[in-house]
């Protein structure tokens, strides 16, 4: 009888894991598009920072 057990509970326990595996699968392609996005983000940041400061100076509005 523990035999029978412990074999249904481990089928239980091996479809979690499927489960669980596949929709770590599925989320995949979104965390690469969302990591990718960053990225560019970051890229066009620093290239921002690599820019010398402009030489303007804001006009102080009248009251």
């Amino acid at each position: 009888m523990r035999l029978r057990e412990t074999i249904k509970k481990l089928k239980k326990t091996i479809a979690n894991k499927n489960k669980e595996l596949a929709q770590i699968r599925e989320d995949v392609p979104a965390q690469v598009r969302a990591v990718h996005q960053l990225t560019l983000e970051n890229q066009e940041l620093r290239k921002q920072l690599e820019l010398p400061e402009p030489n303007i100076t804001p006009l102080r509005r009248r009251s």
